[in-house]
């Protein structure tokens, strides 16, 4: 009879470590996070308003829940991953400028999906509740939503007039 050769504490924590390398590299490649990191590096020094333990949906519908740190300034957007899953996936800084914004519904919730300019096929979609957030941080630079817009006198959902 053939048993299985045992392993010890050691070569277990090894191949554990190994196996979640690879497949949270295999991740960042699935969502396009690593590609939108290699466009979007952050520079360090992020010093605005952030969320921790957000979910965001990436394509494919694949996405990152509750392990998403969102963050927002007057000068862009910020993306990290909760540093336990953080391989492959660096911080993300993207300017204002290079974000455009649409409103979705799914299965009834609202959600905001974001198109940076250099990586337009690469969604990213979080409730329109955390939307309100960053658009509070990004103050006058928040770069609007595209398909809904406000018309002068017109409410939004947070009661705010044009």
């Amino acid at each position: 009879m053939y048993s299985l050769p045992s392993i010890g504490a050691n070569e277990f924590a090894i191949f554990f470590i190994v196996l979640w390398i690879i497949v949270h590299f295999l991740i960042s490649r699935l969502t396009g996070w690593a590609r939108m990191a290699g466009h979007y590096p952050d520079m360090g020094g992020f010093s605005g308003k952030k969320w921790r333990f957000q979910t965001i949906t990436t394509r494919r519908g694949m996405g990152y829940r509750g392990s998403v740190n969102v963050g927002a300034d007057a000068r862009g957007l910020y993306l990290s991953v909760f540093f336990l899953f953080r391989f492959g996936h660096p911080p993300i800084f993207v300017p204002w400028r290079d974000i455009t914004i649409t409103e979705k519904k799914i299965f009834k919730i609202k959600l905001l999906e974001l198109r940076f300019r250099k990586t337009e096929n690469l969604p990213v979609r979080f409730t329109a509740k955390l939307g309100d957030r960053l658009a509070g941080a990004a103050g006058s630079n928040w770069p609007g939503i595209k398909s809904v817009r406000r018309a002068k006198g017109v409410e939004d959902r947070a009661g705010r007039r044009a």
